[in-house]
C-alpha cells in the first residue's frame, strides 16, 4: 500500500515521551503546543485536544532554533 504524499511511516508519540526527548517538561511541551511553537498534531475536536508528535519533526525544528539562535551569537553588526 503506497501512502498519500506527506505521509510517513513514523510513529507518533505522546507528549510525555516528546518532552523526554526535548528535554523539557511535559506541560511546558502542550503549552507550546497550544501556542504553535512547536511542530504537534492535536487529535480530537473542541477545546481539549489530545497531542501526538513525531520526534523527527521536534529535531528539525530543534536544529533550525539552534541554527537561528547561534548565527546571532557573538557577531557584530557589519
Amino acid at each position: 500500500m503506497q501512502l498519500p504524499m506527506g505521509f510517513t511511516h513514523e510513529r507518533f508519540v505522546d507528549g510525555q515521551r516528546a518532552a523526554d526527548f526535548l528535554g523539557v517538561p511535559r506541560k511546558t511541551l502542550l503549552n507550546l503546543a497550544r501556542q504553535g511553537f512547536v511542530p504537534a498534531h492535536p487529535i480530537g475536536n473542541g477545546v481539549r485536544h489530545t497531542w501526538r508528535f513525531r520526534l523527527s519533526e521536534l529535531a528539525s525544528w530543534l536544529q533550525s532554533k539552534t541554527v537561528e539562535l547561534g548565527s546571532h551569537r557573538g557577531r557584530k553588526e557589519e
